[in-house]
C-alpha cells in the first residue's frame, strides 16, 4: 500500500483510502482531474454498451422481419399449390365419368387468377327465379273502391263514412259502397229446407234464454247453408246475447256483405261496439239502420223504447245520441212509413 500527501490538508495518507482521516476529503490521494476522468471512463463504457445493444435489437429485428415475410410467401405458395392440386383433382374426377380426353389449356386461360377457374369448376347454385312484383290493386274511378278490398272491408268502409254526423256528408259514398257489396258473388247455396229447420229449433232457444244451445243450432243450420242471411244473422245475434263479442261481430259483418241494407243487422252490429265500449261506431251503426231501415218511424219507436230499459251506459248513450240525429235529420223528411220489415223488437228476424 502506497503513502502520498492529502490533496487537501497535506498530510500522509494511502492512496488508496476513500475519506481523509484528518480533514475528511473524499478519495484524498487521488486529483480531482483523475476523479472527473474516471467518471467520464464509465459514462462512455456505459454509452458504448448502450450502442451495441441498439445495433443488435435493430439487426434482428430485420432479421426477424424477413424471415416473417418468408413463411408467409411460403404460406402463400403452398395455398395456391393446393388449390391448383383442388381443381387439377376435379378435373381428373370430371374426366374419369366421361370418354378420355385431351385437356389443352388455352394461352388465354393461363391469365385468369386461380380463384377464378376454381370458382368455374364448382356446381352452380340453384337459379331461384323471382317472383314478379303485383301491381298495387286498382282503384275503380267510378266508386272510388279498391278492387281488391273484401266485402267485409268494405262493410268496415260503410261503417267509417257513418262516424261524421251519422254519414250525412257521405251518402253518396256509402250507397255506392253498398252497390258494390250487392255486386260481388255470394256464399253458393246449400241446403236450406235442412238449414231452416235447424234455424227454427234454434230460435226457439233463444226466445227461452238458452243462448248456448241457441250458437251450438244455428252453426249447425250455418254449416248446412252459408248463403242464408237469416242464420247468420240469427247466431251473431246469438253470439251477442252469449256475450261472446268477436264471434258474434264477425257473423253480423258477414251478414252485412250478402244484405248491406239489411237494418236489424246494423242494430245488432251496434249494440256489439256498445258493449266493446266504442260508443262512436255503435252511434255510426245505429245511424246505418235508421238510413237502411224501411220503416224509419217504427224503428224511431222501438229504438226509443228499448233504450228506457237499456242497462248497458255505453249502449244507452249511442242510442240517445242516434235518437236525436234522427229527429233532426231523417224522420222529419221521412215519407215511407210502410212497414216491409216485421219483428224489430225480436232483433233478429228482418
Amino acid at each position: 500500500m502506497a503513502l502520498t500527501n492529502c490533496k487537501e490538508c497535506k498530510k500522509e495518507v494511502s492512496t488508496e483510502a476513500k475519506t481523509c482521516p484528518y480533514c475528511g476529503i473524499d478519495y484524498p490521494g487521488v486529483s480531482n482531474i483523475e476523479v472527473i476522468d474516471n467518471k467520464n471512463r464509465r459514462v462512455g463504457v456505459i454509452v458504448l454498451a448502450l450502442l451495441v445493444f441498439l445495433s443488435i435489437y435493430i439487426f434482428t429485428r430485420h432479421e426477424r422481419a424477413d424471415s416473417q415475410y418468408t413463411e408467409v410467401a411460403g404460406i402463400s405458395e403452398n395455398k395456391k399449390a393446393d388449390v391448383a392440386k383442388v381443381v387439377r383433382d376435379a378435373n381428373a374426377v370430371q374426366s374419369s365419368s366421361e370418354q378420355p380426353k385431351i385437356i389443352e389449356t388455352p394461352a388465354k386461360e393461363a391469365s385468369i387468377p386461380l380463384e377464378q377457374s376454381l370458382v368455374k369448376t364448382m356446381p352452380r347454385p340453384l337459379v331461384i327465379q323471382e317472383r314478379p312484383k303485383q301491381k298495387e290493386p286498382a282503384l275503380d274511378k267510378s266508386n272510388n273502391i279498391a278492387s281488391a278490398d273484401t266485402p267485409q272491408i268494405m262493410v268496415m268502409r260503410m261503417l267509417e263514412y257513418a262516424l261524421n254526423d251519422g254519414g250525412l256528408s257521405h251518402e253518396s259514398e256509402i250507397q255506392q259502397t253498398k252497390l258494390q257489396i250487392e255486386s260481388l258473388p255470394r256464399p253458393a247455396k246449400g241446403n236450406k229446407k235442412a238449414a231452416r229447420t235447424i234455424n227454427a229449433k234454434g230460435l226457439v232457444s233463444l226466445k227461452e234464454g238458452d243462448f248456448s244451445n241457441a250458437v251450438k243450432m244455428f252453426e249447425e243450420a250455418n254449416k248446412l247453408d252459408k248463403s242464408d242471411i237469416e242464420v247468420i244473422n240469427n247466431l251473431g245475434f246469438s253470439y251477442l246475447k252469449q256475450g261472446n263479442l268477436d264471434p258474434a261481430q264477425q257473423a253480423i259483418t258477414m251478414a252485412l256483405t250478402m244484405s248491406p241494407d239489411r237494418a236489424t243487422a246494423w242494430e245488432n252490429l251496434g249494440e256489439v261496439f256498445g258493449l266493446k265500449g266504442d260508443v262512436s261506431r255503435a252511434v255510426a251503426c245505429f245511424s246505418n239502420a235508421y238510413r237502411f231501415s224501411k220503416d224509419r218511424l217504427k224503428l224511431h219507436q222501438y229504438m226509443k223504447k228499448i233504450n228506457e230499459q237499456e242497462d248497458v251506459k255505453n249502449i244507452k248513450q249511442a242510442r240517445a245520441k242516434t235518437i236525436n240525429w234522427a229527429e233532426k235529420s231523417y224522420l222529419n223528411n221521412s215519407k215511407n212509413t210502410e212497414s216491409k220489415v216485421s219483428g224489430l223488437s225480436d232483433g233478429f228476424k228482418k
